[in-house]
C-alpha cells in the first residue's frame, strides 16, 4: 500500500488487532519467523534490506532471545526502499504488532513511519542506524560504529605511507555508515589523501561498478574503504580483474562470513567487526522490557573490534561472531 494509507491503517489498528498476519513472499510481504500468530506478544522486524546477511543475523539473534517465550516475530523486507519500508510499517501496525524492531534505510525518510507507530502507541526499538527523530524511538541498539571506522584507519596507517591515496565507498543515507566514516576520518587525520568518496548504497554490485571507476581514474590508489562488507567485497571483485593492482588494500565493516573468508584468502585486508547476533538479542530484550513497563537505556552500545588475517581464525568464517 502507499504510505498515504498509513494513517488510515493506524486509525484502523484497533479494529484489525484480531486480523491475521500478512502472507510471506519474496516481494517483501511479512512472514512469521518464530512462534505462532496466536502468541500473546507480537514483534515486528523491519530491516533496511534482507539482501545483506547482516540483517538475517540480527533476526537470528531476535529469535534466539525469544525462544521459549510466548512471543512471535513478523518480518518484512523493504529491499532498501524507504518508501516501501514506511508502507510495511503501516501494515505491521494494522496487523496488531505490540512493538517494532527497526533499522532504517533513510534516517530522515523513516520519520512518517515512526510517527505512525507512535500514534498507535507501538514502541519502536531502533537498531544499527540511529534515526534522526530520536524522540520517536525507545532506544537505539547499535554497534560502536565510530570505533569500527577508527580501527580500520589505525590499521591502514600501519600499512601505508603518509599521503597515500585512499578511496571510500560509502552509504551516506545511513547514519551508521556516516558514523563509521567519521570515525575513520577522525583517526586518519591528514595522514591519507582521500581521492574519492562514492555512494555504493550498501550493495556489492553497486560498489563493484564504482570501484572500476575508481581504478580507472585513480591508478595510484593504495586502499579502498568499503563502509560495509558488501561494498568492500564489491571492491574485491573489481580488483580481481586488475592483477596489476593486487597490492591495493581493501577494508570493510561488518565481520560477515563472506568478509572473513575474503580476509582469510588474502583478497580483503580487514573489517571492523560487529556482532549482529548480540544486536538482535539486545533489541528483542529491550522490546520485551518496554512492553513490561521497564525503563531501558536510550543507547545500548554493542562493541566492535578489528578482524584481519592475524586473528580471523579465532572467529571462524562459517558464521557471525
Amino acid at each position: 500500500m502507499k504510505f498515504t494509507r498509513i494513517l488510515a491503517a493506524t486509525a484502523a489498528a484497533a479494529v484489525l488487532l484480531v486480523g491475521g498476519l500478512s502472507g510471506c513472499g519474496s516481494s517483501g510481504s511479512s512472514q512469521s519467523n518464530s512462534g505462532s500468530s496466536s502468541s500473546s506478544i507480537k514483534l515486528g522486524y523491519v530491516p533496511s534490506t534482507m539482501n545483506n546477511p547482516f540483517w538475517q543475523a540480527i533476526l537470528d539473534g531476535v529469535n534466539e532471545q525469544i525462544d521459549g517465550k510466548d512471543v512471535s516475530v513478523q518480518s518484512v523486507d523493504p529491499q532498501a526502499d524507504q518508501s516501501k519500508m514506511n508502507d510495511m510499517v503501516g501494515d505491521l501496525i494494522a496487523s496488531g504488532v505490540n512493538a517494532i524492531i527497526l533499522g532504517p534505510y533513510d534516517t530522515t525518510g523513516v520519520q512518517p513511519a515512526l510517527q505512525a507507530a507512535a500514534d498507535a502507541n507501538i514502541p519502536v526499538i531502533n537498531i544499527d542506524t540511529p534515526v534522526d527523530a530520536q524522540d520517536l524511538v525507545k532506544t537505539v541498539v547499535a554497534s560502536d560504529n565510530e570505533k569500527a571506522g577508527a580501527l580500520v584507519a589505525a590499521d591502514m596507517k600501519k600499512k601505508l605511507d603518509k599521503g597515500s591515496q585512499v578511496a571510500v565507498v560509502n552509504c551516506p543515507a545511513g547514519q551508521a555508515c556516516i558514523d563509521r566514516l567519521n570515525g575513520f576520518k577522525a583517526e586518519a587525520g591528514d595522514y591519507f589523501d582521500i581521492v574519492q568518496e562514492l555512494d555504493g548504497k550498501g550493495e556489492l554490485s553497486v560498489s563493484l561498478t564504482l570501484t572500476e571507476d575508481i581504478l580507472q581514474s585513480n591508478p595510484d590508489v593504495k586502499a579502498i574503504f568499503g563502509v560495509n562488507d558488501p561494498m568492500a567485497l564489491g571492491a574485491v571483485q573489481a580488483l580481481a580483474a586488475h592483477p596489476e593492482m593486487s597490492g591495493v588494500l581493501v577494508y570493510g565493516v561488518d565481520g560477515s562470513p563472506d568478509g572473513k573468508k575474503a580476509i582469510k584468502d588474502g583478497t580483503m585486508t580487514g573489517t571492523g567487526a560487529q556482532s549482529p547476533n548480540q544486536i538482535g538479542k539486545k533489541a528483542a530484550q529491550a522490546a520485551l522490557d518496554v512492553l513490561d513497563g521497564k525503563t531501558v537505556e536510550k543507547n545500548i552500545v554493542v562493541d566492535t573490534f578489528l578482524i584481519t588475517k592475524d586473528n580471523v581464525d579465532e572467529y571462524g568464517t562459517d558464521g557471525w561472531q
